[in-house]
């Protein structure tokens, strides 16, 4: 698949090419630089306080090895509260590392959590979060972790994927004031790495009682390749679904093993509070650097740049403020996570940090304790069956047709607390839809083919209100579209018993987008209004006779604006696995990107506390 369209709209002069190589001093193996699209995180004018956490450190596979830990104390002479506090993470690995995704965890709260780069080369890539609204978190010493998770193939002892980190906490001013930020964060990480299955549970003993808003940011990141699983029907009544020559990450050895998943093509998270359906969360499905473990897909289409969160993931906040009443009640609150299992047919599944979630509240200044309860609540409790179409049929050794998967959700919670200024009602109200189709051709043992086409959108509206006057409103609409166009070709080898088949050669097409409009009102001030547009186009073949590798190509492309004038643009093109060109601020005004100190390009939740509501 080519992408005209992209490089039509990128007329832009080009930079120089060949920027990703780079040579580390010292005499070091040279270190390709992840060129990304993705924003830095704005910053206020003042002058930064800054804490270095830890300096090239290893994050460690924690059932292999110790973990890493580090210490952290805030930044003396610069006490809260806060502008803004980021945190910047340099990182580098190599592909015999073996370690497919990390973890920033500090006192049991996860910071950052992503996947890695798999490129052949060594590889150096930054990251940035935005953690203001962890501030309370920020106020006092702890001990933190790095931790990993190990890929299928074996794990050299002395190769590790390090990382050095600072967090930089700016100082208000009149012009930048500190914003109104959560009280308190507790940690509802339920399992951050590993590949056991069922829902998460976290138990949570030492919440405040005064609760007036509530809110849970989760990591919801499921198998690779979770969208083109098919149900336990299509694969008992059409059994070459399991197929090594399929798209997925199950270990080639002497013998190749199948690729392919279970429980179909939809995947969401849902929220449960004391057993009681409480939010749900959509799946972005992200793109791997590997297409399949056999090397001939290997860096199939992003090297030396990056596709849509493949360098670390962005949470969906999930607002529980109707429940703020329940968890206010005394004793112990559970708090699960729930998600579909995609278990990959012959391991025991592959999948980075799906069920990490922090638990954000607000707190009732006037008051040590806040009743209140959930009066109205349409969720279904149970995990959610999609509809599954299946459209394939078998002619002698060929396998085709279509599968289409269809899911829609409709759902409205509300409730109330009783503050020290009166009741406050709270509404959320939440619709989804999800459409997938996946086109198939598989001949058994000469080739898989697989043309899929999803489309995932949520629309989230959150009210809040007292005597009937709205206090504020909160609305966000997301979407993940994405095309993929996958085929796998095969030889057959002589084994010391029998004939096995292994992939040989194919090609990989992709158009990846992630769009998300999001309004903010509070009462007394001007709506708040985002929009970010982020695109991924790659493609790559492979040659199943000569190994030769034509058409690499990608373009990453990324568009962030406001009603607050914010404008960012950025594009990075490449082909053959080097940069082509890397433009910026392409439509915006001088052409240069300007994004205002308070806004989330990235597309991280936005509590709107910069205006102190």
């Amino acid at each position: 698949m080519s992408n005209p369209s992209a490089r039509q709209r990128l007329t832009h002069a080009a930079l120089s090419a060949l920027l990703a190589a780079l040579a580390l001093p010292g005499g070091a193996h040279a270190q390709e630089a992840i060129h990304s699209a993705t924003p830095p995180v704005p910053t206020p004018r003042s002058t930064p306080c800054e804490v270095k956490l830890f300096q090239d450190a290893p994050f460690r596979i924690t059932y292999f090895e110790d973990p890493s830990q580090y210490t952290y104390a805030p930044p003396p002479g610069c006490a809260p509260p806060w502008a803004k506090v980021v945190l910047s993470m340099d990182v580098s690995g190599a592909r015999d590392a073996q370690v497919t995704g990390i973890a920033l965890q500090l006192k049991g709260i996860t910071l950052f959590v992503g996947p890695t780069t798999n490129t052949a080369q060594p590889s150096r890539w930054h990251v940035e979060r935005d953690l203001t609204d962890y501030s309370a978190l920020l106020t006092s010493p702890g001990v933190g972790l790095l931790t990993a998770l190990q890929a299928f193939r074996n794990v050299r002892s002395d190769a590790h994927v390090t990382g050095t980190a600072t967090l930089r906490f700016y100082p208000p001013t009149a012009a930048q004031p500190a914003p109104r930020v959560p009280d308190a964060v507790f940690s509802a990480d339920t399992r951050l790495l590993g590949t056991s299955t069922g829902p998460g549970l976290a138990e949570l003993d030492a919440l405040p009682h005064n609760i007036e808003r509530a809110y849970l940011d989760v990591t919801a990141n499921d198998h690779a390749f979770w969208f083109t699983c098919f149900s336990d029907g299509l694969v008992d009544a059409h059994p070459s679904l399991f197929n090594v020559l399929g798209p997925g990450v199950t270990p080639h050895t002497n013998y190749p093993q199948k690729q392919g998943c279970y429980n179909g093509s939809y995947s969401d998270v849902g929220v449960t509070v004391d057993g009681t359906p409480a939010g749900v969360a959509p799946v972005f499905p992200w793109l791997p650097t590997d297409y399949s473990d056999a090397p001939v897909l290997w860096n199939a289409l992003d090297e030396p740049t990056d596709s849509a969160q493949s360098l670390g993931f962005v949470p969906y906040r999930v607002d529980l403020t109707p429940f703020a009443g329940v968890l206010n009640e005394a004793g112990s609150h559970w708090v699960e996570l729930h998600m579909i299992d995609h278990s990959q047919p012959f391991t025991a599944g592959w999948y980075l940090a799906p069920h990490v979630a922090n638990l954000l509240v607000y707190l009732d200044p006037g008051r040590t304790r806040v009743s209140g309860a959930v009066t109205y609540n349409t969720l279904p409790s149970g995990l959610p069956q999609a509809t599954v179409t299946d459209g394939l049929t078998q002619t002698g050794d060929v396998l085709q047709g279509r599968v289409g998967t269809r899911m829609d959700r409709d759902f409205e919670i509300r409730g109330f607390v009783d503050t020290s200024h009166g009741r406050i009602e709270s509404q959320v109200r939440q619709t989804s839809s999800f459409r997938n189709v996946q086109a198939l051709r598989v001949r058994d043992g000469a080739s898989f083919r697989e043309d899929l086409w999803l489309q995932s959108s949520t629309h989230s509206v959150s009210r809040r209100s007292r005597h009937g006057q709205l206090l504020s409103e909160d609305r966000t609409d997301v979407s993940y579209p994405l095309e993929l166009h996958y085929m796998g070709l095969g030889r057959q080898y002589e084994g010391d018993e029998s004939t096995y088949t292994d992939l040989a050669g194919g090609s990989i097409g992709v158009d990846q987008h992630r769009k998300l409009d999001v309004a903010h009102y509070h009462h007394g001030m001007p709506w708040y209004t985002t929009r970010l547009r982020e695109a991924f186009f790659g493609n790559r073949r492979v040659d199943a006779d000569s190994g030769e590798s034509t058409g690499w190509g990608a373009a990453h492309t990324y568009a962030f604006g406001d009603n607050w004038n914010s404008c960012y643009q950025k594009a990075v093109v490449t082909s053959q696995g080097t940069v082509d060109s890397e433009i910026t601020g392409m439509d915006c005004p001088n052409g240069a990107n300007h994004v205002r100190w308070f806004a989330h390009p990235d597309g991280s939740p936005d509590t709107f506390g910069w205006l102190r509501p």
